[in-house]
């Protein structure tokens, strides 16, 4: 055989042929641990109600058989998988055990080689400052000299050690660019070029990062110098300056010193007293770690917001603020709109065998739907119906709808391909369902949709990066495949609707964090605004309490607003000290399925740390409320008497809204609120309260040291960056520092002005070119030491060079303009429980009547749900009262004999049932405030005709009209699908005059319902799935009669006994115990 046909095998080179060795050993690893576990599973024979007790036996077998950590961290892995698999296939709702994670260790910082160069760097220092003293006076040092130090010392003593920051520097020198102050540190907002990663978007090929520099205290004497020589030219680079300060301290510099410079300049400054920059921060500064500040405008909306008030911008504030009405936050009719046509498309997608194509379906779709579209979806219907390539005759009935160019929307696809279904089908799913879900946080923008598009673009470029950055190779296909889809139909946008040419290549290659933090006062503001809001009955109590709380968590915590809306009541622990546990739950065969971001992302945040004290107050009165209605499962911030996760619209309407009215200019949403907790945090955790606490936050330092007690528990140094990260939900500080982190610059700038150079006076006014107009400088005898301490504020304000300070906030105005009176206490016997006027949930007032059906004594139950004695014995009393009432042949109207409650109905639990509850009661209080005569007509005829044995009522046929009468009254009261009237030949006896309402609802019933042998009309709510009658009839009425209002009086109470009516309880008690002997 000839060696040619001979297989030849690839040479394998000793890193390859050591990868392979790991890979088969990470098999053999994970087969090890899976078998044990299954081989454990099976010998302890766990029933599902043990498998939850049994996590900590399970937690130690792994560790006691674990031979290494690698098989531990897969045999965690497995049992993770293990129980997903169990919750999936039978419907069970076990937590997810927690997973191990490997650490990945920081590349060391001191190395020989940097103790090596450090030596270097002693010498230079050295050099340096012998420079200084050497030289006469001030006037010794030419303007290129004083620029070259501020580049040199913010390399050695302010932590600016990379090109572009430099760079940055040096421009802006050369504008006078405004240097700020805060505190008794100046600021200096540079903006360097940055190759990939940064806040500040230029154009589609550049962008550029904040980065804060605080100047240290030598580079701030020397810009003191440059302010006050006012020099103006600037005109050789970075390396050119430096060489210059090097040629004056005789020191050699070679084409290799500026890199040695950027390198090792640290040696000096991670060393210098007092200055105690941890390594996280070190890493940032040397820009290892990705992380970026904030800008001016942004940093100014943070410490000292400007807002819109009466006194500033009334006529724009009347013109609209105060008239926009705040939309209905039960639903989202955008969301609602986007999922019903992406569902709808879907189908017709999908669609396989039809006579009518299927662009013609679509068409057919989009013609009966056109109200539903928003901007956004109509372009990508319109795009998508391109793909099919519709005939002239489809695009004029499309263009007189929607209104487009029918030329330019041929010209859009006349020289592509045709494709097949398929790809048309992967089209949708990669870019259209991305695109409308994206383009809903924009749906009513009044920016120009064109100028979003490269913002969408890059997040649904940026979600199909997550696999490929966590080195998964197959993901890299689906990158690229959707950048090019993304060009086709960007290319569409162009053609029809006029959209702008940029590289989507370079916007899938950038990062861009929001760096944006919401201030305390800002935040104080919305709370304000939320309470005005309330109080001019904008929103209900209910709704007030909802948003006040996760504004709150989000603002607090840094919790994503899913984390928030998935919550449960039995995710909230403790009871004086609250803590959240965030977990994933549910499945989609059960349809609660609630998935967290990442596995790691799974945590307990310390509530009762991390709150203010009045906040935390708040919380718990809320989570408490919840609790009494007895229902681990209800999720905690749902609608009244619903047990529906909130739609996040909900809560981030209402904030856009109100942060719309009291900022003039702003790019904050919700997640602006997670921003802020991760930088309140970074302080708190690695400053001393003194001054950036106590400026840039509100804990007082009470709190201050509360919450460091709680949450490092004597930890130190980089630990503390882990404590932040593992709040968030990040298993390090890497993503923490890149997204989220954006006062790292100054906190670290703010520790190495800590550092007091040892100097005399005399080299101090020699470095800062000191003449007489520096007043307030507290300088005595040259050879003294200059005292940077007390001369910290003198000499921030002196660099300020007169420029116009940052304006103060006005947030006195706007607080003032926000006070609301402090309401009256609330009059619990004005409004039917259950209502949103109320207060009072119905699942809450229905837990109150089952403790009064168990024990019959109010004061107990009272205590028991944190309700007023005096409301519960009311309720009481009139439940027992309702119960004694009897027909008129002596049987109890509400009750049946042999039935197992006497105070309440049954509850139910369908959820046609359910959904009629939940209408009657967001219905119910509505109309009794406009027409409170209609409920108490409504409630006294149920009264009077119900019966034990019937869940609706009954008329003979002469009292037919009383019965339409009724039905005009107590129809809005219920959903109009439910409504039935049936009876025999009800459309031959009804007369569609006299009785029209009652006419139509016989001609709406259909065939579901079933038929009666009655010869009287009955009036009843049937389900519409099965035709069985519904008891929700019956259940809402009887309560709204228990919880009525003190203003609502009840004829028919009228006809019981005077003995029976308003006895004393302790009487009622007695009479019964007697009638039991």
């Amino acid at each position: 055989m000839s060696s040619f046909n001979k297989k030849i095998q690839k040479k394998r080179y000793a890193e390859d042929r050591r990868q392979l060795q790991r890979n088969e050993l990470e098999k053999t690893l994970r087969a090890d641990a899976e078998q044990e576990l299954r081989q454990y599973f099976d010998e302890q024979k766990f029933s599902t109600e043990d498998l939850i007790q049994a996590y900590p036996a399970i937690y130690e077998f792994i560790k006691r058989k674990a031979p290494n950590l690698a098989w531990k961290k897969y045999a965690h892995e497995f049992f993770r998988t293990y129980i997903k698999y169990l919750n999936k296939n039978n419907n069970l709702d076990f937590p997810l055990p927690y997973l191990t994670f490997e650490m990945k260790r920081d590349e060391p910082i001191f190395t020989p080689d940097w103790i090596q160069a450090g030596h270097e760097i002693d010498i230079i220092i050295e050099k340096l400052w012998d420079y200084w003293i050497l030289a006469q006076d001030s006037s010794a040092f030419s303007d290129d000299e004083i620029i070259g130090n501020i580049l040199l010392c913010s390399m050695l003593y302010g932590g600016l050690n990379q090109t572009s920051s430099l760079n940055a520097l040096l421009e802006h020198l050369k504008n006078l660019a405004k240097i700020q102050k805060i505190c008794d540190f100046n600021i200096i907002f540079l903006e360097p070029l940055s190759q990939s990663y940064g806040d500040l978007f230029i154009d589609e090929k550049t962008i550029r990062k904040s980065r804060n520099f605080v100047p240290d205290q030598l580079t701030r004497l020397w810009l003191i110098h440059f302010n006050t020589r006012q020099i103006r030219d600037i005109s050789l680079d970075v390396g050119a300056y430096l060489r210059l300060i090097f040629q004056k301290i005789k020191h050699p510099y070679t084409s290799k010193t500026f890199k040695f410079l950027r390198d090792y300049a640290n040696f000096n400054w991670l060393q210098l007293q007092n200055a105690d920059v941890d390594p996280a921060l070190s890493q940032c500064l040397l820009e290892k770690t990705l992380t970026c500040g904030l800008s001016e405008h942004e940093f100014e909306n943070f410490a000292l917001p400007k807002f819109k008030t009466q006194l500033v911008d009334e006529i724009e504030r009347n013109a609209s603020s105060a008239t926009k009405p705040l939309p209905d936050l039960n639903t989202s009719e955008a969301v609602e709109n986007v999922i019903f046509i992406h569902k709808n498309l879907l189908k017709i997608i999908r669609t396989s065998s039809t006579e009518q194509p299927i662009a013609e379906l679509i068409i057919d779709f989009c013609l009966c739907h056109q109200e539903q579209f928003n901007e956004f979806s109509k372009r990508i219907i319109l795009w998508l119906i391109s793909l099919y390539r519709p005939g002239s005759e489809q695009i004029k009935k499309l263009s007189a709808t929607f209104d487009f160019d029918t030329t330019r929307y041929t010209k859009s696809f006349q020289d592509n391909q045709k494709l097949a279904d398929s790809s048309i089908y992967t089209y949708y799913t990669r870019i259209a369902e991305p695109f409308l879900t994206h383009a809903l946080q924009y749906f009513d923008t009044d920016d120009d949709i064109n100028d979003l598009l490269n913002k969408i673009y890059q997040q649904i470029i940026s979600n199909t990066r997550l696999a490929d950055e966590a080195d998964q190779p197959e993901f890299k296909k689906s990158k690229d495949q959707t950048i090019r889809m993304l060009k086709r139909f960007h290319t569409f946008q162009q053609i029809v609707f006029q959209a702008e040419d940029f590289e989507l290549e370079f916007i899938a290659s950038q990062s861009r964090p929001r760096a944006r933090i919401i201030g305390h006062t800002a935040f104080q503001v919305i709370l304000k605004k939320l309470k005005q809001l309330l109080h001019d009955q904008s929103i209900s109590d209910h709704h007030y309490k909802l948003l006040k709380i996760t504004y709150i968590l989000g603002y607090r915590t840094g919790m994503r607003i899913n984390e928030i809306l998935g919550l449960r009541v039995k995710d909230i622990e403790g009871f004086d000290q609250l803590s959240i546990w965030i977990r994933p739950y549910g499945s989609k065969k059960q349809g609660n399925q609630h998935l967290l971001k990442t596995d790691s992302a799974e945590r307990i945040v310390p509530a009762y740390a991390l709150l203010k004290d009045d906040e935390y107050q708040f919380f718990s009165d809320f989570v408490v409320e919840k609790r009494l209605e007895n229902k681990k499962s209800l999720y905690l911030f749902s609608n009244l008497n619903e047990n529906k996760k909130l739609n996040k619209h909900t809560v981030t309407v209402p904030l856009k809204l109100i942060l719309n009215q009291v900022f003039k200019g702003h790019h904050y949403s919700f997640h602006s609120f997670r921003h802020t907790a991760a930088n309140h945090l970074s302080l708190l955790l690695n400053c001393e309260y003194a001054p950036l606490v106590q400026e840039l936050t509100d804990y007082s330092e009470n709190e201050y040291e509360k919450i460091r007690a709680e949450l490092l528990q004597n930890q130190h140094g980089q630990n503390h960056w882990f404590v932040i990260a593992h709040l968030l939900g990040h298993i390090e500080p890497v993503e923490t520092f890149k997204s989220y982190i954006h006062l790292s610059y100054l906190i670290a700038g703010q520790k190495l002005l800590k550092h007091h150079p040892d100097m005399p006076n005399e080299l101090a006014k020699k470095i800062m070119g000191y003449n007489a107009t520096f007043k307030n400088l507290k300088i005595t005898k040259d050879e003294k030491d200059f005292n940077f301490e007390k001369n910290q504020a003198v000499l921030a304000t002196i660099l300020l060079n007169d420029q116009t300070n940052w304006l103060q906030s006005n947030a006195t105005d706007i607080l003032n303009e926000l006070s609301v009176q402090t309401n009256q206490p609330h009059d619990f016997f004005a409004f039917f429980v259950g209502t949103e006027d109320s207060k009072i949930s119905l699942q809450r007032f229905y837990e109150t009547l089952n403790i009064l059906e168990t024990t019959n004594d109010p004061k107990s139950a009272a205590q028991r749900m944190c309700l007023p004695e005096e409301l519960v014995n009311y309720w009481y009393e009139n439940a027992l009262n309702l119960a004694n009432i009897k027909s008129k042949k002596g049987n109890p109207r509400l009750f049946s004999i042999d039935s197992s409650t006497h105070l309440k109905p049954a509850m139910l639990d369908s959820a046609e049932e359910l959904h009629a509850v939940t209408y009657f009661f967001e219905h119910l209080q509505k109309i009794a405030r406009k027409k409170p005569t209609q409920i108490a007509c409504v409630l006294n005829v149920f009264l009077n005709r119900v019966t034990a044995s019937h869940t609706g009522i009954h008329y003979r046929w002469k009292d037919i009209d009383q019965l339409e009468h009724f039905y005009s009254q107590v129809k809005a009261l219920f959903p109009a699908k439910f409504w039935h009237l049936f009876g025999q030949d009800l459309q031959t006896k009804l007369d569609a005059k006299q009785q029209p309402q009652l006419f139509k609802l016989t001609k709406a019933s259909t065939d579901k319902n079933p038929s009666t042998q009655e010869d009287f009309p009955r009036l009843q709510l049937y389900s519409v799935k099965d035709g069985h009658a519904l008891a929700a009839f019956k259940f809402c009425l009887h309560l709204a009669c228990i919880g009525r209002p003190r203003s609502v009086q009840l004829n028919e109470l009228d006809d019981i006994a005077p003995v029976t009516l308003h006895r004393p309880i302790a009487a009622l008690h007695q009479e019964e115990l007697f009638k039991t002997d």
